[in-house]
């Protein structure tokens, strides 16, 4: 995990690295069939910010990055050292092709825009804000590289207007009752917002984890209508993908 002087050093290393982004040829980045159905072009177009809000919004971001890294492409985040690898690993993201700058502290504006010089895609924490002339700054560079921000919470807290946005509108866990039991998976519902082309409200319904951890398609034939109604209620009681409580007392 880096500060933010190691942090632009490790940037401008993966940018070394990195080639250079041909946007003719590929114009979106691949996203996981089990969320590719939520995007007009089944992936995430470059350039574009993408804001994810709810109670498992973590954890959906993070699953939003299992395609990139496993194409090559390199993810940054920024302001997140509360992401758990353990449970990140069992979706399949693969961290080897990550840059993390935990504490960017008042040197933000200048780590995200080193990172977009060397990154495809980049997380951005709850806790990030952006003065309006980074924000402006970053917005321009995105358009010219090609690389495409995902903010963990709402992307006017960084002063980015989002192009699409993703909000988890229920969430319920499975394997505990009152005081008791293990928890073993979590059913969630995300909706999907966008703006021109993409402005048709879509929703998908997902194990964000199923019992092996991983990210599955719910079955809907079996299904009801509102989920909750038959299932324990925890919301923010119960951990997202960066906490390591895997069990309930």
């Amino acid at each position: 995990m880096q500060d933010a002087s190691t942090g632009v050093s490790l940037v401008n290393d993966i940018h070394q690295m990195s080639s250079p982004l041909v946007l003719a040829r590929n114009r979106t980045f691949p996203v996981v069939d089990e969320l590719a159905g939520l995007f007009t072009d089944r992936g995430i177009r470059q350039g574009s910010t993408i804001e994810v809000t709810g109670v498992a919004a973590l954890s959906l971001a993070s699953a939003l990055t299992i395609s990139v890294s496993r194409s090559g492409s390199w993810v940054g985040a920024v302001g997140l050292p509360m992401l758990g690898s353990s449970a990140a690993s069992d979706l399949g993201i693969k961290f080897s092709r990550w840059a993390f700058i935990d504490h960017p502290g008042d040197q933000v504006g200048a780590v995200i825009h080193a990172l977009i010089a060397g990154v495809d895609l980049i997380l951005v924490g709850p806790d990030i804000k952006l003065r309006s002339d980074h924000g402006r700054k970053i917005s321009a560079l995105m358009r010219e590289r090609g690389t495409s921000i995902i903010t963990v919470g709402k992307a006017t807290l960084c002063n980015l207007r989002p192009d699409l946005c993703l909000r988890v509108s229920q969430a319920a866990w499975t394997g505990i009752g009152w005081g008791h039991g293990r928890l073993l998976s979590r059913k969630i519902e995300v909706e999907l917002v966008g703006r021109g082309a993409d402005s048709n409200l879509r929703s998908e319904l997902v194990w964000l984890p199923d019992k092996e951890g991983r990210l599955n398609i719910v079955d809907q034939s079996n299904e009801p209508a509102n989920f909750l109604r038959s299932a324990y209620r925890m919301q923010k009681a119960l951990p997202d993908i960066g906490e390591q409580v895997l069990q309930a007392s």
